[in-house]
């Protein structure tokens, strides 16, 4: 049964405080699928997916990765197994390039006269340009308008090779057209057996995107629906 999931997050309880944030949440997430949780503030969406992310250690539970179960302490561990998490506030060095943030963990404790900047910019080149976009890989990340910084934060995940991708409110910045050009993405990643997990207040996107949807509130999963159903 496990093999069909690559995500597995089964009587999920995580308390801060007095604060029972999570109750018994069960989860599964399949390969090659847009699923959505949904939920107001506060229903624990985001302790749920800090969880996954490495962030957060569960009080209890069982967290599995492709059947396998997993006990990371760190969002470096989760990344190792391919999770990561694009949030709002995105983590990128807004003075270096954009090649420069997609393969930061690549460089970093690199000695910069020895790396080959041509080579590293052509492989950025082909890596956005994969995805749908054309970005100067040299562009100032901080010159990028806030629709081509989340493109090159998608990239980045990618140049990681992880297969399970979270995404939280996407939408809240972009324009109608920058967000059917993500949609595209998140579709055509998902065509390629990627994980998507989608996190959205905007119920309109929700429904156009998501195989499935997990409701939760007051820190429980209370409904579930699939397309077509």
């Amino acid at each position: 049964m496990s093999g069909k999931y690559s995500v597995e997050m089964n009587g999920i309880n995580k308390s801060f405080g007095g604060v029972h944030a999570l109750k018994n949440v069960s989860v599964r997430f399949c390969p090659g699928e847009i699923h959505s949780l949904v939920g107001e503030n506060g229903a624990g969406k985001s302790t749920l997916i800090k969880i996954l992310s490495g962030m957060y250690v569960k009080d209890s539970g069982e967290l599995r990765i492709h059947g396998a179960t997993v006990h990371a302490k760190s969002v470096f561990e989760m990344k190792q197994k391919g999770v990561d998490v694009i949030y709002q506030e995105f983590a990128l060095a807004p003075d270096c390039t954009v090649a420069e943030n997609i393969y930061m963990s690549h460089l970093a404790g690199a000695n910069r006269h020895f790396i080959n900047w041509k080579q590293l910019n052509r492989r950025t080149k082909e890596l956005i340009e994969s995805i749908g976009f054309d970005i100067d890989p040299r562009e100032t990340v901080g010159d990028l308008s806030v629709a081509y910084q989340q493109i090159v934060e998608i990239a980045k995940a990618l140049s990681a090779d992880v297969d399970i991708v979270v995404l939280d409110e996407p939408t809240a910045v972009l324009s109608p057209y920058e967000t059917e050009k993500l949609f595209k993405i998140l579709k055509d990643l998902r065509e390629k057996g990627m994980t998507i997990i989608y996190i959205s207040h905007r119920m309109e996107d929700v429904l156009e995107l998501s195989d499935r949807i997990t409701v939760l509130r007051d820190g429980e999963n209370v409904a579930q629906y699939k397309k077509g159903s």
